[in-house]
């Protein structure tokens, strides 16, 4: 339903499941945590067909594979017409630390980070992931935060610079 609309219909959703929307709620939360839901199964997905193709290594490999997410993200059309249509939604579901994507993404870029640049001597990898994440992020969402165009390509020069 997410990738055909950019959305989901907890009504719709529930009638398709063969449940009541209660039902629905009941065992998988609210709408924003089954959009969560459904955009972490596009991301891991996307992020195990990108990963292996990703170029060089240490900070060049964790910058270039971040870059080619937000890439697959901003050209998926489902999440263009998510962030357009419901911006406010998306900020919350994908940035807030209610959400279940902002967590899930720092714990494996902090893997990332561990496996290609090592455990850093002066910050853990977490905290160093959370900064790496928070910058893709200023970088994707920037058109809604203030009103310049997104820059991909930013985003992956300074991650880049931040890990060397």
């Amino acid at each position: 339903m997410f990738l055909r609309d950019g959305w989901i219909d907890a009504r719709a959703l529930a009638a398709e499941a063969g449940i009541g929307r209660a039902t629905l709620y009941r065992r998988y939360g609210d709408r924003d945590r089954l959009i969560g839901e459904a955009i972490w199964a596009i991301a891991t997905t996307e992020f195990a067909r990108i990963s292996p193709r990703s170029r060089g290594q240490g900070a060049d490999k964790v910058a270039d594979l971040v870059h080619a997410m937000l890439t697959t993200s901003a050209q998926l059309p489902a999440m263009r017409r998510f962030v357009a249509e419901h911006p406010d939604t998306a900020l919350r579901v994908m940035t807030s630390r209610d959400g279940v994507i902002q967590d899930r993404i720092v714990e494996t870029v902090s893997r990332l980070i561990q496996s290609e640049v090592g455990e850093p001597d002066d910050i853990d990898a977490p905290t160093l992931a959370y900064a790496v994440v928070r910058v893709a992020e200023s970088f994707y969402y920037r058109e809604l935060l203030t009103g310049q165009p997104t820059d991909i390509s930013a985003a992956a020069t300074i991650i880049r610079r931040l890990l060397r």
